[in-house]
């Protein structure tokens, strides 16, 4: 077998190697340029309270939705020179050079702040050159994109090492080549793809373009441009009987093609792909093919989940067909559950012209298998999966334990974590592909220590961040054009600046969201009583758990779109727990201490406490105690030491009496009071409440819920259900990483006896600690990795 081997597919720059007058600007005074049917938009507010709907007169739907432009960019080099590219699109951009694949953005951003990314391009050599770029109006108001504004536009700019501009010269195709319904929560399009519409050669020098339109400009673009703050997605490309690793951002594109041309015939077999020491560090899947029936229809495993699309060549005749189904598992009779259980039916089709055609998708999905179906004669082979997701180094984090049950939970919870981590902390691949802020909260802390980076996480802070011009309470997705509010995920974002802080030590960055963090309590408070207490929080959904069936019997209506009358439990509790972090990031600050909670803490106590059981009710008016309604008060120490243990023997008693997300909080409150056998039972416990059920069901990533029936529309890849990889890291293995400490860790491991070896390794400040626990020795051992 040849060994894999790893194309770097360009670089994003974040300050170093490049020309003097792109160093030196973060800002970008860009030329915008649209196509005509654009030309005279007026772009569209469509920011509003979730409860008040925009009036937006006139809107254009349709005829500007799914809209695919393949844009060509001209220029000539007098001589060899290293080029650099400015470049970002509204909604999305995938750009070429001369037929390489050179990257895809900007992340998703409101206008108000948006993103354009710096590619270098490396250096080319004299004579004409290609430019081309795949642009993307979606036209939907979802949680991916801010589209459906009207806003459609481009602006791109080339500059030698020299600061010098480049020329270059554009014009556009607009293509009706891909076409479909839409999936999900109208999250994206599906592709059915004709390749009779498509103009193959497009992205290379030496494609004829006449009667190619030229770009005009936008004269209304009203953005305000700023560096993309993260690294752009990396790509690896998986095939049978070969592999292709695309790891880009970290070096200088050399002139090779994406996709190879070679068409390589496909194996029935189910092959390793093993790296060489030098890709090491990049995640493997072994793809194989389950079925091939007579027909040629075949059937693909690509080993586990994955965040991509497949690609493949096929040969047929003039409108042949190639049907496409892509589903996360198998249906009973052993075919692909393309019609998915979180509300995705993911079934293409793909028309052939006469010939060699090469499918070529936009957007991606989350799947782990496909069915390909061909009509009668139709020759398919170069089959490939493509995957992306933000850069992960595989090598930094890892477990290897004897235990093998609990190193499969924290590879589940890492596999959703790194391809629930696209340009921003995604729900889920699939249905919604949104940021939310409370699933951010988990997602983020796994990923933080997963990766050793924390710019996905201040990108995240920031964006919530602006939607306080929305709503000083915030919004609970962002970006995005949808407007989508939740109480408890507002009250839980100071807990992200909280975990920024303990990573970074940066006071800086926690004194400038400070005032929005404190905006959040303002704007709660005006449901404030006398007491204290809050009291119908109505502008915002008051979600205590999702589904609804995971709430442990909450006794109070939480009903929809404003919650009933009445004060709650759960909505206190996270209401004053977000005092006491306020507090605590005001001491971080130099400021005075903002809220004094004694008066609010007995109120609450008053209100909720039930003296005999020693629980906290759901409710003022209730008997009835969740395992909700006692885990924040836990979590944010609201109550007074004495009442804490029956509370506690109750919370082990309930187990995982809750949803997925809930579950972090439950383990962070035994292992802040030193219960890390319960910590440990929790986690490999075998109920169906656990990952151990998600492992009996077949997952490769972490689901939404404890098990697939478990909701009625399951994601099987969601990472706000990672809670074990933050909890393994820091409360078994005992690594805390704390800015402050001089190594930027301090260690104090739990590593439970039942364990007899236990490796796990983690980043810390550039480093790789690594604890060891070895057979037959009582003691782990915490050390740098010097290999």
């Amino acid at each position: 077998m040849a060994p894999c081997f790893c194309l770097l597919i360009g670089k994003y720059i974040m300050g170093e190697n490049m020309g003097e007058e792109v160093k030196k600007n973060e800002s970008w005074d860009a030329r915008w340029l649209t196509i005509p049917e654009f030309a005279d938009a007026v772009p569209l507010n469509l920011f509003h309270k979730e409860q008040v709907q925009p009036s937006v007169e006139g809107r254009k739907t349709a005829e500007f939705q799914n809209v695919h432009v393949f844009v060509r960019g001209y220029f000539t080099l007098e001589r060899a020179q290293k080029i650099f590219c400015k470049i970002t699109a509204d909604d999305h951009y995938k750009a070429y050079l001369d037929g390489a694949f050179m990257g895809e953005g900007p992340a998703a951003a409101y206008h108000t702040k948006y993103y354009y990314n710096v590619l270098e391009l490396g250096t080319l050599a004299a004579g004409e050159h290609v430019l081309a770029l795949h642009l993307y109006y979606q036209g939907l108001v979802n949680r991916v994109w801010n589209s459906g504004d009207l806003r459609f536009a481009f602006a791109a700019e080339l500059w030698d090492e020299k600061g010098k501009e480049i020329p270059v010269s554009f014009c556009f195709l607009k293509t009706d080549c891909y076409e479909g319904e839409t999936v999900g929560y109208e999250t994206q399009f599906l592709e059915n793809f004709d390749s009779r519409k498509y103009p193959y050669g497009w992205k290379n020098t030496g494609f004829d373009a006449d009667g190619w339109e030229k770009p005009v400009p936008a004269v209304w673009a009203d953005y305000t441009l700023t560096k993309q703050p993260t690294e752009m997605l990396s790509y690896m490309e998986y095939q049978l009987g070969t592999i292709k690793l695309h790891a880009g951002n970290e070096h200088p594109l050399e002139p090779t093609k994406l996709h190879s041309d070679a068409v390589q015939p496909l194996e029935p077999a189910k092959l390793e792909h093993k790296c060489a020491d030098h890709n090491g560090h990049i995640h493997q899947i072994t793809p194989s093919v389950i079925r091939q029936d007579p027909d040629g229809s075949m059937l693909l495993d690509a080993g586990e989940e994955i965040t991509g699309m497949i690609l493949l060549t096929a040969e047929g005749k003039d409108g042949d067909q190639v049907k496409l189904f892509y589903g996360e598992e198998l249906d009973e009779t052993g075919s692909v559950r393309y019609d998915m259980r979180c509300n995705c039916c993911y079934r293409e089709i793909w028309t052939l012209a006469d010939g060699r055609c090469e499918f070529d998708p936009y957007d991606y999905k989350g799947f782990r298998y496909v069915k390909i179906v061909p009509d009668g004669g139709v020759k398919l082979s170069d089959i490939r999966f493509l995957v992306r997701h933000y850069p992960m180094d595989e090598s930094l984090c890892e477990l290897k334990t004897e235990e093998k049950t609990l190193e499969n939970i924290f590879q589940i919870c890492k596999n959703a974590v790194r391809l629930g981590t696209q340009e921003n902390y995604v729900d889920c691949p699939t249905r919604e592909k949104g940021q939310y802020l409370g699933d951010a909260v988990v997602t983020a802390h796994a990923q933080v220590l997963l990766t050793g980076k924390t710019d996905m996480l201040l990108k995240c802070i920031d964006q919530f961040a602006q939607t306080a011009r929305v709503c000083p309470g915030l919004l609970a997705v962002a970006p995005g054009g949808l407007m989508q509010e939740i109480a408890d995920f507002s009250l839980l974002y100071s807990q992200l600046l909280l975990l920024y802080y303990r990573f970074t030590g940066e006071k800086e960055t926690v004194d400038r969201y400070y005032g929005i963090a404190d905006g959040i309590l303002k704007h709660f408070s005006q449901y404030a009583r006398e007491d204290g207490l809050l009291e119908q929080v109505a502008d915002k959904w008051n979600l205590v758990d999702w589904p609804e069936n995971l709430r442990d019997g909450y006794d109070f209506p939480l009903t929809r779109p404003v919650v009933a009358l009445g004060c709650h439990n759960v909505i206190n509790a996270l209401y004053i727990g977000a005092m006491e972090t306020q507090n605590t990031l005001a001491e971080i600050c130099g400021r005075e201490m903002p809220y004094q909670t004694k008066e609010i803490k007995k109120a609450y106590r008053n209100a909720f406490y039930r003296e005999k059981t020693g629980l906290l009710a759901d409710s003022e008016t209730s008997s009835h105690a969740s395992l909700h309604s006692n885990v924040y008060a836990m979590y944010f120490h609201l109550l007074p030491k004495a009442d804490e243990q029956k509370i506690l023997t109750f919370m082990e008693q309930k187990g995982f009496s809750c949803g997925v997300m809930l579950s972090y909080f439950v383990l962070r409150v035994f292992a802040e009071r030193g219960q890390y056998d319960t910590v440990y039972e929790l986690l490999v416990n075998e109920g169906e409440h656990g990952w151990v059920n998600m492992l009996r069901e077949g997952a490769t990533t972490c689901f939404e819920a404890w098990g697939k029936d478990q909701k009625w529309n399951t994601s099987l890849c969601h990472p706000w259900a990672s809670a074990p990889v933050p909890i393994l890291i820091e409360e078994i293995a005992g690594v805390h990483i704390d800015a402050a400490e001089k190594d930027g860790y301090y260690w104090t491991p739990h590593i439970p006896e039942k364990i007899r070896e236990f490796r796990l390794c983690v980043p810390v400040k550039g480093k790789k600690i690594i604890v060891e626990k070895k057979m037959g020795e009582e003691y782990a051992v915490i050390r740098e990795d010097k290999e």
